[in-house]
């Protein structure tokens, strides 16, 4: 099952389709002729009548009845070897198809999955395989404030990869901090889901420090951070009590949005002797 990261960055890349192509192309790992149309595809795929295979996007480059090639462009948060037999499929059911040329895209947030999705990926026959196009932090371009206001989606990737550096944290939330406050808030959000927690926290210091709390996205930030404090909080009372929770009541906590309500949750938390206290 998909988790929020993995569809985080996969709408990423479904809002601006073009996002793929100018990764695999800035890191020479493709080439095609300039000025080519991209299009993205609601397609679902089949090898044989009783299977279905669903690539995470399928691009198109070129005319639409006549393609020049297609990217598959698959998110991997981590190494898969059950994906590794699948992406194949994808390729040969693409290429039937669409009867033009196929390239496999692998989009992955670190470099151990990075370094396994630039592996030769075989196949039960002997002479089909694929080399799919990795594309981790080293093909990630660093970018600054001007890049990120002019492109906010390459920055989100930008920021997921390199933002445990201050330095480049802080210039590309200035970069959003430039934007309208309702995308700004967007973009923050997208990394948020996907960045690691070094990223997070240097993203969330410099909200603190240089955006005004009291501004849309200030408070959109701040609830934010309140909310994943809050329920870490909770959650960390009941399992040094030793409360057990059920999935039920676990997924109450950790789906609550509001900060007041999680305040309240820790007191009781510390206080009931029995999880189903906590929601009386």
């Amino acid at each position: 099952m998909p988790t929020t990261q993995h569809d985080s960055l996969n709408q990423l890349f479904r809002e601006r389709p073009q996002l793929a192509l100018d990764l695999v192309r800035r890191a020479k790992l493709l080439e095609v002729p300039d000025g080519l149309p991209v299009r993205a595809h609601q397609l679902e795929l089949s090898d044989r009548v009783s299977k279905e295979l669903r690539p995470d996007l399928l691009l198109t480059l070129g005319p639409e009845r006549e393609p020049y090639a297609a990217l598959i462009v698959e998110m991997q948060l981590q190494p898969s070897e059950a994906k590794a037999r699948q992406l194949p499929r994808y390729a040969a059911a693409v290429w039937l198809h669409l009867d033009c040329p196929v390239h496999v895209v692998v989009v992955c947030p670190d470099r151990r999955t990075a370094r396994w999705a630039a592996t030769r990926m075989p196949t039960e026959l002997e002479t089909y395989y694929i080399d799919p196009l990795a594309v981790g932090p080293d093909n990630i371009p660093v970018v600054g404030r001007v890049q990120a206001a002019e492109n906010p989606h390459l920055a989100v990737l930008s920021l997921m990869a390199h933002g445990a550096d201050r330095d480049v944290a802080a210039d590309i939330m200035r970069g959003f901090k430039d934007l309208p406050p309702g995308d700004a808030a967007s973009y923050y959000e997208y990394t948020h889901q996907l960045a690691a927690l070094a990223v997070k926290a240097n993203m969330e210091e410099f909200m603190l420090t240089n955006w005004p709390v009291n501004s849309p996205t200030g408070k959109k930030y701040v609830g934010v951070g309140r909310v994943e404090q809050g329920v870490a909080d909770v959650l960390a009372v009941l399992e040094a009590r030793k409360i057990v929770l059920t999935d039920e009541q676990r997924a109450r906590i950790t789906e609550c949005a509001e900060p007041e309500h999680l305040s309240d949750l820790v007191v009781r938390a510390a206080l009931v002797d029995d999880a189903a206290e906590l929601f009386v």
